[in-house]
């Protein structure tokens, strides 16, 4: 096939970039410098006969592509993966995260119909449910309570997505809270585990300096669970969203077992070597020095995600799964605790 993808110099747009060029399709990648297509090329190298670039803006009208490079696409792109978004949680940039999660979004769709787009995967987020306690594989309203503005921005382009529905083949695919390959622990990412996980690196090169074996207290409830999934697992849903996915569906690919906190914590530590760390429950925080809120602050914009068991449904994504023979996802400790050494050491 011939699959245009947005967002293809993050993390998760790269190695879905690199396992279709694996399986032989040819990929137009939308990026918005030449500088990001050298950069993305050397590391794609080995496909680069099967690679075009599109030099564009997702928040521009027609992506900012001529009407030559439109005209020349129109009925040759067979699927468009838009995976590309703006992921922050500082509500100060609350009209940024509008302008190119919604309005991107809208130029994506406007766009795939102009050329004649089969198919349409959008790419979301498991965390669209905003405070809800269990999320389920449809769409939730647009009025609901969010935590933020990124999971308003991103339900409310869930909305255009299937408005378009009458136009081609839409599907929406929610990730949970992506981590490392389950094989390499390989990572591009300063968020959620990975923000921990820095957090006790600079903890433990204070510690050695200094030469005490003083404790630090880190605010994380231990049995609180977050949704961890590895980027192949989530890779392998999209890959299989292009050919046998259903339309008109949304698939939470995200954990059915995800780890306790406590679990987590227990392979970063022994992945480190530092046992300096203690961590109490939010309700303990006045109990801080001011250098452990200090030493805090980094992962505190994560705490909603981190301190909350959510309960997802996953049937569709299960489906998908078992009628095309991969196996589903069991990221026991031994997995863990590879993803969390594969990043360290990387």
């Amino acid at each position: 096939m011939r699959i245009l993808i947005t967002g293809s110099t993050g993390f998760l747009g790269e190695k879905l970039a690199e396992k279709l060029l694996q399986d032989g399709h040819e990929l137009d990648l939308l990026v918005r410098s030449e500088a990001k297509a050298d950069t993305l090329l050397e590391n794609l190298n080995s496909y680069k006969n099967q690679i075009n670039f599109l030099i564009g803006e997702l928040t521009e009208e027609k992506l900012g592509l001529s009407n030559e490079t439109r005209q020349a696409l129109t009925g040759k792109i067979d699927a468009i993966y838009h995976t590309a978004a703006l992921l922050s949680f500082d509500e100060s940039i609350r009209e940024d995260l509008f302008h190119i999660n919604v309005n991107g979004t809208k130029n994506a769709l406007n766009f795939a119909k102009k050329i004649n787009v089969k198919r349409f995967i959008h790419v979301s987020t498991a965390y669209t449910l905003g405070t809800r306690e269990t999320g389920v594989e449809e769409l939730y309203p647009e009025t609901q309570e969010f935590r933020n503005s990124y999971e308003e921005t991103k339900a409310k382009a869930e909305h255009a997505v299937m408005s378009y529905k009458n136009e081609f083949d839409v599907l929406i695919m929610r990730p949970s809270i992506i981590i490392g390959d389950s094989s390499t622990g390989e990572a591009n990412s300063t968020f959620g585990l990975y923000g921990i996980i820095r957090t006790i690196q600079i903890l433990k090169k204070k510690a050695q300096r200094s030469k005490t074996n003083q404790k630090y207290r880190l605010l994380l409830n231990e049995d609180a669970v977050s949704n961890l999934v590895p980027v192949d697992y989530v890779v392998s849903a999209l890959y299989l969203g292009l050919q046998h996915g259903e339309p008109e569906t949304v698939y939470n690919i995200t954990n059915p077992d995800p780890p306790k906190n406590k679990t987590t914590f227990e392979a970063i530590v022994k992945s480190l070597d530092f046992d300096q760390i203690e961590l109490i429950p939010y309700e303990d925080e006045h109990l801080l020095t001011q250098e452990e809120v200090n030493m805090n602050k980094p992962i505190e914009v994560f705490k909603e995600y981190l301190n909350n068991s959510v309960t997802f449904q996953d049937r569709n994504t299960q489906n998908l799964f078992q009628e095309n023979g991969y196996e589903p996802l069991n990221m026991d400790r031994e997995m863990l605790e590879r993803i969390v050494k594969g990043f360290i050491n990387s």
